[in-house]
This record gives structure tokens, C-alpha cells and sequence, in this order.
């Protein structure tokens, strides 16, 4: 997870995409992969928040209990870091209070999780969180109180990952036998109906296996047209990946089913994907034999910008790290400049050139007209 301000690393120049991937770095060393010690791996739970500036070591150190599953910056209180554990616990940690935890949810008699959090998410612009467990519960949460959660509700399968799609809030769930939920909010904030969940119903065209990971669109300026939950055009937008090779492109305000589908040429398991923040057709994936793709939809429905093999990390670290494996997670700095990237207990931070990260104003149109020139969209 970035913090904002701490997502301004630089970007190397370079016009081919071999170039354009570079670690972001102090120049007297080959890498930006950041190892903690052996030392500071005697808690059971660890979240170590890092500096670019010294990667040498942690910046803080904070411990659990429990496993640390996932995390993010609070949105406003910049000392604080949300946690979400294998216990079911979401804990606070603070920088001014040493390692330990400053507050922890409530249990699972107070209607917090029994199961492991899988995916956590900050919404309605900061003031609420989203936790979802492994067994199907999905809990809203006030930042300013974990005593009981505000909303609970289940969606009846074994989730694995989430996301929250623009504009309308609505969920996105994916579960580990390769199914999509949609978890579609009341049309009138002030009406007392529930939410309702469905399934998108993608047949033979969705995932065969588990899906690893799911990332919406962010919010467009202007807002735009609801269908069926959610916003119709580019913001509308999923992608998901999953262990059956693929990652998978979605436009659930058109259809249940994708509209494109991306095989891996390696056919290893995807870890997970990420539209970029800033640039409307670009995203990356990590892939379970060490290498990352980068799409730009606005190019090229068919062919990745980093090839049909991918970016290994070995190289694009400078061949400084030569035991890279799985890489399980990645995540865009808020200016779309830089990647993080993890493999097992390595994080790897690396720059984008101005060429691939810089969008130039059209490429949304571009990639809408490709689709549609397709047929994997309806023409307004």
C-alpha cells in the first residue's frame, strides 16, 4: 500500500519497454528490493511500512498476534495503518505508539469476522471500511469505531478477493471456485431496502478456478450512467485474474459475461491485476512464474507492451535478485508512476517511463472505439 505522499518516485527514461521498467532507487545501489532482516521476523503478524529513500530498512515495525494479511494507509490520519489478520481482527496501529496495535475490532460475538480477512477496502471518500472473510462475510465498518460493525451482510461463498466499483459503491466478489458476485446497493441511499447480491452468470466464458484478484476503475470527474449497478462506459470497467491463466476484462453494466479474456503464454497461475490510477487503458499483472505485463488497451486489444513472456523481476531489478519467485501482489503509486511489487517476503518498487505511464488525453476513446469496433460493446 502507498501513502500519498510517498507515491512521487521517479520514473527512468526510455522509449522500448524493456527500458521503460527500472528500479526506482539511491544510485550507489543495483535495487530497490526491500528484505527485511531475519530479526524482525520473530512476531507472528508484521506490517513494515518502508521509506524509498532508505531502503536499507524499515521505516516502522508494527507486530500482531496474528498474521497481517492486508493493509492501508488511513485516508486522513496520516500516523495510523489498518491492518486486516487471519484471526478476522482489523487492528490500528500508530506511529506515535510504538509496534503494538492501538485498537482492534470487535469479535465474532460482536459481529466481527471468524475467519481470515481476505481483502480490505477504504470507502465513501474515507470514512468507512470494507472487510471481507474467506467464509462469504462482508462487514462496513467507521473508522472511528470497531466496536461493532455499522453493516453486515453474506454472500454464500468462499470469497477470495474484492472490489468496490466506482460511483455506485457497488462490490465486486470474487470466490474460489472462478465465480463473480455482485453486491448491488439500494438505488436511494435514504430507502430501507437491503442490498442485493448476484451472480454474474459468465458460463463457459469465466474463470476455471480461483480468482486472485479483481481491480475497479477510479472515479470519473463527471460522474456518469448507471446500468444494472453499474457505471456504463470506460469507469465501468473490472478486470479479474485467477489460477485457471487467464485475467479477464468485465463490463457489468452491458453483460454478465467478459468481454475479453488475456492467456497467459507461460501458462502460470496470475496472482493479480491493477488498472493504473492515472492512465484510463493501462494495467499490469503478476504472474506466479516471477513476471510482470503491462496492457495498454488503447494499443492493442491482442498484444501486451512487455511481449508475450512478460518483464522478469530478476531483470528489471538489474539481475540483482536471482531467488524471485511467485509474485503475489502489486499495487500503483497514486501518480501512476510506480509499481510495487511483492514476492514472498521481498517488496520490489519500480519506476515507469513518461512513455508508458504518461497518459496523452485520448486513450480512453481509443480503447472504447476498439471495443466496440469489436463487437465486445454496445454502441451507445
Amino acid at each position: 500500500s502507498y501513502q500519498s505522499s510517498s507515491s512521487a518516485a521517479g520514473g527512468a527514461g526510455g522509449s522500448s519497454v524493456d527500458a521503460a521498467v527500472r528500479a526506482v532507487s539511491p544510485a550507489d545501489t543495483p535495487s530497490s528490493s526491500l528484505i527485511p532482516q531475519s530479526s524482525e521476523l520473530r512476531s507472528d503478524g508484521l506490517a513494515l511500512v518502508w521509506n524509498l529513500a532508505l531502503p536499507d530498512r524499515p521505516e516502522h515495525i508494527f507486530c500482531c498476534g496474528s498474521p497481517v494479511l492486508t493493509t492501508a494507509f488511513h485516508p486522513t490520519e496520516t500516523p495510523l495503518v489498518i491492518g486486516g489478520c487471519h484471526s478476522g481482527q482489523v487492528v490500528v496501529w500508530d506511529v506515535r505508539a510504538g509496534r503494538l496495535p492501538v485498537q482492534r475490532s470487535v469479535g465474532p460475538a460482536g459481529g466481527g469476522h471468524a475467519h481470515p480477512i481476505c481483502s480490505m477496502e477504504v470507502v465513501e471518500s474515507g470514512s468507512a471500511l470494507l472487510t471481507s472473510a474467506t467464509d462469504g462475510k462482508v462487514n462496513f465498518w467507521s473508522l472511528s469505531n470497531l466496536r461493532e460493525p455499522a453493516e453486515s451482510l453474506s454472500v454464500k461463498t468462499n470469497i477470495s478477493t474484492l472490489g468496490v466499483a466506482p460511483e455506485s459503491n457497488a462490490l465486486v466478489c470474487g470466490d474460489e471456485s472462478g465465480k463473480i458476485h455482485a453486491v448491488i446497493p439500494p438505488p436511494d441511499k435514504s430507502s430501507s431496502s437491503k442490498r442485493t447480491v448476484r451472480v454474474l452468470d459468465a458460463g463457459d466464458d469465466g474463470h476455471f478456478g480461483m480468482i486472485t484478484g479483481l481491480s475497479t476503475r477510479v472515479p470519473p470527474k463527471n460522474g456518469g450512467h448507471l446500468a444494472r449497478g453499474f457505471l456504463r462506459g470506460a469507469s465501468g470497467l473490472v478486470l479479474s485474474c485467477g489460477v485457471d491463466w487467464t485475467t479477464k476484462l468485465w463490463a457489468p453494466a452491458y453483460s454478465d459475461k467478459p468481454i475479453l479474456s488475456f492467456v497467459c503464454h507461460s501458462y502460470d497461475y496470475m496472482c493479480d491485476v491493477q488498472w493504473s490510477p492515472t492512465h484510463p487503458s493501462l494495467f499490469a499483472t503478476a504472474a506466479g512464474n516471477g513476471t510482470l505485463g503491462f496492457w495498454n488497451l488503447a494499443s492493442s486489444l491482442d498484444e501486451p507492451l512487455s511481449g508475450s513472456k512478460g518483464i522478469p523481476i530478476k531483470e528489471a531489478t538489474g539481475g540483482s535478485c536471482s531467488d524471485v519467485g511467485v509474485l503475489n501482489k502489486i499495487s500503483w503509486s497514486a501518480d501512476g508512476r510506480s509499481l510495487a511489487v511483492a514476492d514472498s517476503d521481498r517488496l520490489h518498487v519500480l519506476g515507469l517511463s513518461e512513455d508508458v505511464a504518461r497518459p496523452r488525453g485520448d486513450e480512453e476513446a481509443k480503447m472504447m472505439n476498439h471495443l466496440k469496433s469489436r463487437g465486445f460493446l454496445d454502441e451507445e
